[in-house]
């Protein structure tokens, strides 16, 4: 079903009368036929031969809809979480903000299991994932992760995370890339010494299209100078190029041939946000799934944007470490460092 969606292609039209309940479960579309009357059948086999030609047509060019179906690789390998149920009754009993409340209490566990998350791929412009069912672990307030344990009796719950991603992508599509630690390489470049996390919160804001704006302890004149050095460091110009493309077929892609469903927009900064972020979801998505089809050192809980959420027994720590500790080099954009650190302190 998602991949008709990221290609916009409305696989029910004319058959949404039946289809009241189908639409709220996640079901294969084939199931659709339970559903229909018989003489509407052969009517749904020839909408379907119909969009799949169309969606194969639409996927020629950038040969993306293979990448997509490979993370249900990820998704189907997730598992439950383990929860902490002193802690969950704790965190129940003493939130009173209705809306985090709800949060936690979407982790509720039975026989001290959460449910398993399913996620949407495709609600998002640029496929940034979005909860559908179960723990709403991309809006669980960091304070709150101690509701997670490992079901090992010596094991912890630990995030393997992309150091830097948007950035590192953009300094990639810059033709600027290095190893090296981005924020650092910025900094040597100035004329005074800039603490990295402002210059770290310089380089989001401006992948994020904020212009000479006053830095936090800093004079507008030093603010403005870290932010010229980024623009010189980075090449905004030649990625907003890359993300006002449009195809043949009339879409606009990220660097793995996503679609980006933004055609009407003009604002630079959103073009160029849109397609930094849609590329940097492929790479860690991606890298995920490769991870997980060839090593089972530890049980995937959750995706957390660029991060995996696992939990490792303490006898395999020193290898997965070892993996992690190697990074990802992508067949494309090369190498990207990562860290695995623990998650629920």
């Amino acid at each position: 079903m998602e991949k008709y969606k990221l290609y916009n292609i409305d696989l029910y039209e004319n058959f949404n009368k039946y289809l009241v309940f189908f639409n709220q479960i996640s079901s294969d579309m084939y199931d659709i036929k339970e559903t229909l009357p018989l003489h509407k059948l052969d009517e749904f086999e020839k909408l379907i031969a119909e969009k799949e030609n169309k969606l194969l047509f639409l996927d020629e060019e950038s040969k993306y809809l293979k990448m997509f179906d490979n993370y249900d690789n990820l998704f189907n390998k997730l598992v439950p979480a383990t929860i902490d149920i002193l802690a969950y009754k704790a965190f129940v009993e003493l939130e009173s903000n209705e809306s985090i409340l709800s949060n936690i209490k979407s982790f509720k566990p039975k026989n001290k299991k959460a449910k398993k998350v399913i996620y949407d791929k495709t609600n998002n412009v640029t496929g940034r994932l979005v909860v559908k069912q179960g723990p709403k672990i991309l809006t669980l307030p960091s304070r709150y992760r101690s509701i997670l344990r490992s079901k090992h009796d010596k094991g912890s719950i630990y995030s393997i995370d992309f150091s830097s991603l948007e950035p590192r992508i953009t300094a990639k599509l810059s033709n600027n890339d290095t190893d090296e630690d981005i924020y650092t390489n910025i900094s040597e470049r100035l004329s005074f010494n800039a603490d990295r996390s402002v210059i770290k919160k310089a380089v989001i804001s401006s992948i994020y299209g904020a212009k000479y704006t006053s830095l936090e302890g800093l004079s507008l004149e030093r603010s403005k100078e870290i932010f010229e050095k980024i623009n010189e460091y980075f090449d905004f110009k030649k990625i907003l190029e890359l993300s006002c493309n449009i195809d043949s077929l009339g879409i606009r892609r990220n660097y793995f041939g996503r679609p980006l469903w933004n055609i009407n927009e003009e604002r630079e900064n959103v073009l160029i946000n849109n397609y930094i972020q849609s590329t940097a979801v492929d790479i860690s998505l991606k890298y995920f799934e490769e991870l997980v089809t060839k090593c089972d050192l530890f049980d995937p809980l959750f995706v957390l944007h660029d991060a995996l959420i696992v939990d490792i027994e303490d006898a395999n720590y020193k290898n997965v470490h070892q993996i992690i500790n190697h990074g990802y080099n992508d067949s494309n954009l090369g190498y990207f460092p990562l860290k695995l650190e623990k998650f629920n302190i």
